[in-house]
């Protein structure tokens, strides 16, 4: 992971640098009035500075610790998790138009919840609610996105 670290680090560093060389060419303004650089400028410095972190936290672990990392696979201990989720999203993403946005949403988390993080009932069931619940606020009533009604338009919309 170490390794990982260092060059995912890197490519944000890099990133984070054109954001401030690209701000440059914009007026700054003042603390009163900002500028068009001024929020771009500050979020460049904020992920240059995080990145140099990471990067330099990579750089100081241990050799041992860093080959013991390596060492241990992601597939083998999350594959069955791997698969659930690839299923459960190909599942939502066929049967959205004929269940409908929050219908296929409400299940769709609830399956997420108890297949991959496990979640107990109440608890997967609550959140499944309260994300199904955000979803449709911020696409059909903030942003008047038309979603999918499925076979009950007239039950939920």
């Amino acid at each position: 992971m170490n390794h990982f670290e260092k060059a995912s680090s890197l490519a944000w560093l890099i990133v984070s640098l054109a954001i401030i060389a690209g701000s440059s060419t914009y007026s700054f303004g003042t603390w009163s009035r900002p500028g068009p650089a001024f929020l771009p400028l500050w979020c460049g410095i904020i992920m240059a500075v995080f990145s140099a972190t990471i990067y330099i936290q990579a750089t100081l672990k241990s050799r041992k610790e860093a080959r013991a990392k390596e060492k241990v696979s992601f597939l083998p201990s999350r594959w069955p998790k791997l698969v659930a989720v690839l299923v459960v999203l190909c599942a939502y993403a066929l049967l959205i138009e004929s269940l409908g946005f929050l219908a296929i949403t409400f299940i769709t988390m609830l399956a997420l919840l108890k297949l991959v993080e496990q979640t107990k009932g109440w608890t997967a069931l609550t959140e499944a609610v309260l994300a199904t619940l955000t979803s449709y606020a911020v696409f059909e009533l903030w942003l008047k996105v038309p979603m999918p009604k499925g076979f009950w338009p007239g039950l939920f919309y």
